[in-house]
């Protein structure tokens, strides 16, 4: 380059021309343009010309290797990911030193990609007939990452002739199922058979119900992608490893709708969409890694793919989602004791699941770990979501917006003793608390306390609200709250009153709770209910 530079700035003679001169100056400012446009021309030529990450991934995928072989020669490759492409066509195209030194180089990064650096490197050795050292590579691969496919190479059939060793590892890596896959795949089937029955479900389930069947049966294909990676047959299904990453992403916002559904809580289309952009943008980038098992290739870019099933996202996502549903149902602890109950259940549920999630990855990169010690987790995040499939699937009485009475109440009383005159007397009893006694104005008023001021069991009460009014008990109290709320919000010598004074003297404990439910049984919401009385008296 300096060479060039003096060619230009010198005249025919060698000398450098005079610089006092108007035609020097002239002729030394057009000999710095072209000298500009030299070097950006080259520069150009070597940009254009370099071997791009996109283009030495479609080699790979392609088998075209051998198109690229002189590119690849002069190809600076500096990302993890160029430098495994990179040593994939070296191995193909016979370089198999060049292509070892840059698995090794990949595998000491120890990232993404250490674990398929580790096997590639232990096929070069190999392939240079060190088989040793290919034997020590491939047993410092963590025992669920192996597989039997990988294990039948044809690089290694001088260790599977003449190595116990190797042959002792491979027949440890067979595919086949134990005591806890067995278990787990049950879990997974039976996930699979309730998430499919309840989405595809016509009038039966509610909107909510089918958010929580996207939970179900997300997890249910994430265990058994689970389940094929420890019995070895991913080797068969290999785009299930491509799978479950994205589908992890669903379960925390399609269970937070499900918490927002069956609360009554509005949502917009598109806060449905902001919640979902991380989910679609993860199906979409994972649609590659999927095809290529298919020997179809996308042109999207791999690292897309990392970035957005990375573990920290993945495990940063659910923790997010487990705090924020936590939060959502704790609003809720104060209606109701059976409604704490549940909501606690789906909350713990989800906090379980995604615990066990952040440690799986915080445990794996221990020296200690142990394949059991996956089941185990894997166990802990199956009961987890089957907790909150129970609550949800199984007790509908306690989350669905229809009253009790509407689910088989003849069968669920059929062999009750209490008679038509004893439900009457119990009725008249009830009433007289609930109008004359106002007993509904305590807020942690209980069906059990209901029950002892009548002194009847609860399964009596709890028959004859159902079965006299048709809704469930904390439907009933809080029906009397409210009229007694439009009340006082009509007498204008209660003015001086908020809102949220009259809600808690009427036993409400949750200014959410008590909004949703007064717009539920009035058609608005309170402050619009008091201006309107207001103008109804001018």
């Amino acid at each position: 380059m300096v060479g060039t530079v003096e060619w230009f700035c010198t005249d025919n003679t060698g000398k450098k021309p005079f610089n006092h001169s108007k035609h020097s100056k002239h002729s030394a400012m057009k000999n710095r343009q072209l000298l500009i446009l030299l070097i950006t021309v080259c520069n150009a030529g070597l940009v254009f010309g370099q071997l791009t990450a996109g283009a030495l991934k479609a080699a790979v995928q392609q088998s075209q290797c051998e198109k690229i072989a002189l590119e690849l020669e002069q190809a600076p490759l500096l990302s993890e990911a160029m430098k495994y492409d990179g040593a994939i066509c070296f191995y193909k195209n016979g370089d198999v030193e060049r292509a070892m030194v840059l698995f090794q180089e990949v595998r000491q990064l120890e990232a993404a990609k250490q674990v398929l650096a580790t096997y590639w490197e232990a096929k070069c050795h190999a392939a240079l007939q060190q088989d040793s050292m290919a034997l020590a590579c491939l047993q410092s691969i963590p025992k669920g990452r192996l597989n039997f496919k990988m294990l039948a190479a044809e690089e290694f059939g001088s260790l599977a002739k003449n190595n116990e060793t190797f042959t002792r590892l491979k027949q440890s890596v067979s595919p086949g199922f134990n005591i806890w896959t067995g278990l787990l795949a049950v879990i997974a089937v039976l996930g699979l058979l309730i998430g499919s029955a309840v989405f595809f479900g016509k009038s039966r389930f509610t909107e909510g119900e089918k958010w929580l069947a996207v939970v179900v049966f997300s997890f249910a294909v994430i265990l058994i992608a689970y389940i094929f990676i420890w019995t070895g047959y991913v080797s068969s299904f290999p785009y299930l490893s491509n799978v479950w990453q994205f589908l992890t992403l669903l379960i925390g916002p399609s269970l937070y709708f499900y918490l927002k559904d069956i609360f009554k809580e509005n949502y917009t289309s598109k806060e449905v969409g902001l919640h979902y952009l991380l989910p679609v943008a993860s199906g979409l980038f994972s649609l590659p890694a999927i095809l290529s098992a298919f020997g179809l290739h996308v042109g999207i870019p791999s690292d897309f793919f990392t970035i957005v099933t990375s573990p920290v996202l993945l495990t940063g996502q659910l923790l997010f989602y487990a705090v924020l549903i936590y939060s959502t149902t704790k609003n809720e602890w104060q209606v109701d004791s059976n409604i704490k109950v549940w909501t606690k259940v789906v909350a713990w549920g989800m906090i379980a699941y995604a615990g066990a999630f952040l440690s799986y990855f915080v445990l794996v990169r221990c020296s200690f770990f142990k394949p059991e010690w996956d089941y185990a987790i894997s166990l802990v995040m199956s009961l987890g979501i089957l907790a909150v499939a129970y609550m949800g699937l199984v007790q509908k009485r306690v989350f669905s917006s229809e009253p009790i009475g509407h689910f088989l109440p003849v069968k669920k009383y059929q062999t009750s003793s209490l008679t038509d005159s004893a439900s009457e007397s119990i009725k008249r009893g009830m009433k007289r608390l609930l109008v004359e006694e106002q007993v509904f104005k305590e807020n942690e008023l209980r069906l059990a306390d209901l029950a002892a001021y009548l002194n009847i069991s609860r399964h009596q009460l709890s028959q004859v609200i159902n079965e006299q009014y048709g809704v469930n008990f904390f439907e009933l109290i809080n029906r009397y709250r409210v009229e007694y709320v439009k009340r006082m919000l009509a007498d204008p010598s209660n003015s001086n009153l908020t809102i949220i004074q009259i809600a808690y003297e009427a036993g409400f404990n949750n200014k959410a709770s008590f909004n949703r439910y007064f717009k539920k049984e009035i058609g608005m919401t309170p402050s619009a209910f008091r201006i309107r009385e207001k103008g109804e008296r001018v």
